[in-house]
């Protein structure tokens, strides 16, 4: 079978800035382990890096039966912006335009969002009777409004229309909703105007249990070391991701000021000045900066707790973030500030604890509990690997969803 993965805002096997694999690279991944035929459709603008992948190859051959095809667009400096909505827009041009010299694939999978490439991709599907699984991780455009205070967000949704028609119109054309949660299966669902079929499947955004050589370890270790965070001394409590809005890191600087807990802060993005400035003075919380996945291992394996200090967002209140499945699969016990899905499922399973970001002390009591009981992150920690690999490890997942991309088109 020939499949097509629409993917524009993650890693891909040709970038060089060692991010640990998403959905596009595990589903290709699991595919051609399948001895299926694969394309990766993706943009050349580099969400994470903010630069250009190619300058001139527009198509690369990664091994058999596996190729990446570039989408050209203007770029962007920043998450939330303008410039990203024009972006975007020139894709899908650009995306329409390089879909009138393709031979025709078996299957598309398409990532959702971006909406504009999911729009062109699934119409372009529809008038030839191509089956299409959209995979939603996000309630765009309502996120958008969501995000407006209240007395603008009217005028955000008279202005974001043409969008939620766009949305409306996709969710239409798709032969079936891949989520990463039931919730936003019903979320999907409720926006196409149909109820669930045979076609639709819940697929966790989990992560690769990925292997590295000792040398490699030996080097991520080494610049860990360089950092400060070192496997010696008091207990080490991580946090590794994106440093944006969607995160508190204010319970986790209180904390630090009066103990000696060393807590890591790995990543960039938009906040991470602001958090520097915030730090200064505590020599207990460390800044690395963006890791690798080796070193995002190697870091996950010297820390005691990991840490995900989550605003309670509508959106991640349906959903359990990834970052939980990259915890587990180095079988740490989470300490997390959301609720809704993620927060039963860490007590539900016994593999984390849950604080408040509403109690100003909640934090710093947890970990005190926590550290009394050191019987109990044992049991946390052996829960959280056991549980990720029988059920959330990437064989697991991915075959799954490959066995389901097989079944729906068969049964078209």
């Amino acid at each position: 079978m020939k499949v097509w993965i629409l993917q524009t805002g993650e890693p891909l096997h040709i970038d060089t800035n060692g991010l640990r694999p998403m959905r596009a690279m595990n589903l290709a991944n699991k595919l051609v382990e399948n001895s299926h035929e694969v394309i990766i459709w993706s943009s050349n603008f580099d969400h994470f890096s903010k630069n250009y992948r190619s300058s001139d190859v527009q198509t690369f051959s990664i091994f058999h039966n596996l190729e990446i095809k570039l989408i050209q667009s203007t770029g962007y400096k920043s998450h939330i912006s303008f410039a990203r909505l024009v972006d975007h827009a020139q894709m899908a041009i650009n995306l329409l335009k390089q879909l009138k010299r393709q031979s025709l694939p078996d299957f598309v999978f398409i990532g959702y969002p971006p909406i504009e490439t999911a729009w062109v991709m699934t119409r372009w599907c529809r008038k030839r009777g191509i089956p299409v699984l959209l995979d939603v991780k996000d309630t765009w455009p309502e996120i958008l409004v969501r995000g407006l205070p209240n007395r603008l967000r009217f005028i955000g949704k008279i202005l974001l229309t043409p969008y939620a028609m766009m949305m409306k119109n996709t969710f239409k054309n798709v032969t079936g909703f891949c989520a990463p949660s039931e919730p936003f299966l019903e979320w999907s669902l409720k926006n196409s105007n149909r109820s669930k079929n045979i076609f639709d499947i819940v697929v966790p955004l989990t992560t690769t249990n990925s292997e590295f050589s000792k040398y490699e370890i030996e080097e991520a270790a080494s610049w860990l070391d360089m950092q400060g965070i070192k496997l010696n001394g008091d207990p080490i409590i991580s946090f590794i991701g994106s440093l944006n809005s969607a995160f508190d890191f204010n319970q986790i600087i209180k904390v630090a000021a009066k103990s000696n807990y060393r807590f890591v802060i790995a990543g960039n993005g938009p906040n991470i000045n602001e958090i520097k400035a915030q730090i200064s003075g505590l020599p207990n919380i460390f800044m690395p900066g963006w890791l690798t996945h080796c070193q995002a291992k190697v870091l996950a394996e010297r820390s005691k707790l990991m840490i995900a200090p989550l605003k309670n967002l509508v959106d991640f209140n349906m959903n359990i973030p990834n970052k939980f499945f990259d915890y587990m699969s180095s079988g740490k016990p989470i300490v997390t500030s959301i609720s809704g899905l993620a927060g039963e499922f860490v007590a539900r399973n016994k593999i984390g604890i849950e604080y408040s970001n509403d109690i100003d002390n909640s934090l710093e009591i947890v970990l005190s509990n926590l550290f009394k009981k050191p019987e109990l992150i044992e049991e946390m920690s052996n829960n959280s690997k056991s549980i990720f690999l029988s059920k959330y490890s990437y064989d697991v997942v991915y075959q799954t969803l490959v066995d389901h991309i097989s079944s729906v088109k068969n049964a078209i």
